[in-house]
């Protein structure tokens, strides 16, 4: 019996260890300012607008609605300490998007707060009316707004049409499965996508196919077996993709260095890669039509439906158990406003940014647009003439434009992000990179696939 009563005792401690660790890394503080847990000195987008958040309370004399940044050395010590809080009732009161927490499981589990409700119970100055609504619906689940996107960009290829026209691709027709005929049919002797980027790209085609709020997943279809296969050929051009990213060159005709940007079919650069602001594409198409090249173009990524979609860049909840609503409603309230939504999305004179991303914000938005068709020059002293520049004000509002305005939904993560979700991070990650490196057969693909996204939706 005493045996017994000493053997449970241990296992209590080997229990309990873990988790007194975890809480020793926690840093708790008796603050009652709005916390965020990082790893250093952030690392992420959301990091510098809650730090521009912290100066704007210094100098608005509130420092009490500020945000506290609880540091931690790792992104493992930071993550243990989560799973320990949320678990128990606490955790951070802000959560960012691209930080690795399981936000479907989240949400499914009624982790996250209706910032409907905070705006609406402490009298934030938002309407959302004023936001660009197919975008923010992403943030809607079951009713209640749990997630609040602040940038997105559009899901959309960057290439040009002289490019395509080369791999007998027509550019005003475009579709993938054209693409992926014409590598079937030897037309293209180049990679779809920079090596770096092809994990990303295969893991946006893959979460088309799961819908984690309905808790399904089509993997075993005839037309996901096909195109996971295409895809897969497609990226790789006969090689695996650790043998892409060695960057030796190789003696095969087909091999094409990566540095080289006309090795692909679509950029390797990421900040065009998945559409970003309409300056840096007007600053892109003038850079190319004075150096004498052919100007880019954004293909719609369309999604299994035919639809144009869209990504959140940035986006952030709050977490259900924060105890201090009103100061997340004060939060909420500025990341909204024109003042912020100007830094990162455009359109603001006091600034030397062109926007990394498209703000949700309609009249930001459309100051933004304004921006891209007023900018005339790389710099101070040097600009175009009037045919040039109206070459790329129609290439703006024509082509570019009108994708953004025909967007139908947004995808939770960002392309730049996605690869730092609890879903890749810690369930299929491992899958896709064995697959995309021949360790296992698209059958065995598809059964982890199913397997391991099965389990993470049941659990």
């Amino acid at each position: 019996m005493k045996n017994k009563i000493v053997s449970l005792l241990l296992v209590s401690i080997l229990l309990i260890c873990p988790l007194m660790s975890a809480c020793d890394a926690l840093q708790v503080t008796d603050s009652d300012k709005l916390t965020f847990y990082c790893v250093g000195e952030g690392g992420d987008e959301l990091y510098e607008f809650l730090k521009k958040y912290n100066k704007y309370c210094a100098v608005k004399d509130k420092f009490e609605d500020s945000v506290e940044f609880i540091s931690f050395e790792s992104y493992n010590e930071m993550n243990s300490a989560l799973a320990t809080e949320l678990m128990a009732g606490g955790g951070p009161d802000i959560m960012s998007l691209t930080q690795t927490y399981p936000f479907e499981k989240l949400v499914r589990n009624n982790s996250l707060a209706d910032i409907d409700e905070i705006v609406s119970a402490y009298d934030a100055d938002v309407d959302f009316n004023d936001f660009n609504k197919n975008v923010m619906d992403s943030g809607v689940i079951d009713g209640k707004r749990v997630i609040l996107p602040l940038y997105y960009r559009l899901n959309a290829l960057y290439t040009n049409k002289e490019k395509l026209a080369g791999f007998g691709v027509d550019s005003e027709n475009f579709t993938f499965q054209s693409v992926l005929e014409a590598y079937k049919n030897n037309k293209i002797n180049s990679y779809l996508v920079n090596p770096y980027s092809a994990e990303a790209f295969y893991f946006s085609f893959i979460r088309q196919y799961i819908d984690f709020y309905e808790g399904t997943a089509d993997f075993e279809s005839d037309e996901f077996y096909t195109l996971a296969e295409d895809f897969k050929d497609a990226i790789l051009n006969g090689g695996t993709y650790a043998e892409l990213l060695t960057y030796e060159p190789q003696e095969s005709e087909n091999w094409r260095e990566p540095e080289d940007s006309s090795a692909y079919v679509f950029s390797a650069n990421e900040n065009n890669y998945y559409g970003g602001s309409l300056t840096t594409f007007a600053l892109d198409y003038l850079s190319a039509l004075e150096y004498g090249q052919e100007p880019p173009i954004l293909v719609p990524d369309y999604n299994r439906n035919g639809e144009i979609t869209a990504s959140i860049e940035v986006g952030f909840a709050i977490n259900a158990n924060c105890q201090k609503m009103d100061k997340a409603a004060k939060l909420i309230e500025y990341l909204l406003s024109d003042s912020s939504q100007g830094y990162f999305g455009g359109g603001r004179e006091d600034t030397n940014s062109f926007g990394l991303a498209l703000p949700v914000k309609n009249s930001v938005f459309d100051s933004a647009v304004n921006e891209a068709v007023n900018f005339d020059s790389f710099w101070w002293g040097y600009g175009f003439d009037e045919a040039t520049l109206e070459r790329k004000n129609k290439a703006v509002t024509e082509e570019y434009l009108p994708m953004i305005e025909s967007i139908s939904s947004c995808n939770l993560y960002g392309y730049n992000s996605q690869l730092k979700s609890h879903l890749y991070q810690n369930v299929i990650g491992d899958v896709i990179n064995d697959y995309l490196n021949d360790k296992i057969t698209t059958n065995k693909f598809v059964q982890r696939l199913t397997s391991a996204v099965t389990i993470y939706m049941s659990e």
